[in-house]
């Protein structure tokens, strides 16, 4: 499929200009789409952040030549580090242990090799899906941050929604919440502000609350009218809910003339019939070359 090869396209550049200043806006042109969709299609697919994938090639690169005999100051600047203490830094935390120790004997150097993206042809299941066109609506809830780096969003959000629970916070999110609303009353995790880079994003973990609602200890959030795609994926546990995310990016989103637009991200759980049920909204807007250059432009 041609998003495949634009995809694989942006790789390449990537590998190309790892000894220059990467601007994110010039490796989604190579993929045809906006910088803000290609990152969120990256992280997604290949479960890292587009800065840690260019960070940690360039890192790999670095090694090799410090083995080759090159120097850690030279080598440092020929891969965007101003100075050599924080090439070190860097350097440590993806290998172990500081670049001049590379050299030593039995020293494990980590090697990431440049990334492909490749077409896989699944359809044993149809995905549920609509097209919603909503108004604005406001959400009450508990923000935080969260880092999406070496995925520890996927270790610290779980670890959010217990403590809420233990805490009674969740507890009280259920008496509050509008049972008529858009989300009938269940709890939603939302992910909104990401960061340029995408290493970082708030997380709300909330409800939609009634219109004479008191927010007192908790924050309101108000939600842009939208065009949501609303998925529908069974099951409860967080591996279902990562598996329809992979599909949305890698099948849906490059079978469709649309891309992600800027909003939250919600999911939340469906109660009934004893199945256990979900619903994902993902705010999109049809894509072309003149959305892709506009949006890039804004991120300017």
């Amino acid at each position: 499929m041609n998003w495949v090869k634009r995809m694989n396209q942006a790789l390449r550049y990537i590998d190309g200009h790892l000894t220059e200043r990467i601007d994110s806006r010039a490796v989604a042109s190579q993929a045809n789409t906006s910088s803000f969709h290609f990152q969120k299609m990256f992280h997604i697919l290949a479960d890292v952040t587009l800065s840690e994938y260019i960070r940690n090639r360039r890192l790999t690169l670095a090694a090799r030549e410090i083995l080759g005999g090159a120097g850690i100051l030279d080598t440092a600047l020929k891969y965007g580090y101003e100075t050599q203490a924080s090439f070190t830094r860097a350097f440590k935390r993806l290998h172990g242990f500081a670049p001049g120790m590379a050299r030593d004997p039995g020293a494990v150097i980590k090697a990431f090799p440049p990334l492909s993206f490749q077409l896989s042809v699944r359809g044993e299941s149809p995905m549920e899906y609509e097209i919603r066109t909503m108004g604005e609506f406001t959400l009450a809830g508990i923000v935080r941050e969260f880092s999406a780096k070496d995925g520890q969003n996927f270790r610290d959000i779980p670890l959010f929604w217990e403590e809420l629970d233990t805490s009674g916070v969740i507890g009280r999110m259920r008496q509050a919440a509008d049972r008529d609303g858009l989300f009938k009353g269940a709890i939603v995790g939302a992910c909104l502000g990401f960061s340029v880079e995408m290493e970082e994003f708030g997380y709300m973990l909330g409800f939609e609350p009634d219109a004479d609602f008191e927010f007192g200890e908790f924050r309101q959030f108000s939600v842009p009218a939208l065009t949501w795609a609303v998925f529908t994926g069974k099951g409860g546990s967080s591996e279902d809910h990562q598996k329809i995310w992979k599909a949305i990016y890698g099948e849906w989103f490059p079978a469709t003339d649309y891309i992600h637009d800027e909003g939250p991200e919600i999911e939340f759980n469906l109660g009934g019939n004893g199945v256990d049920r979900f619903e994902i909204w993902v705010p999109v807007k049809k894509g072309n070359e003149e959305v892709y250059e506009q949006e890039n432009r804004k991120e300017q």
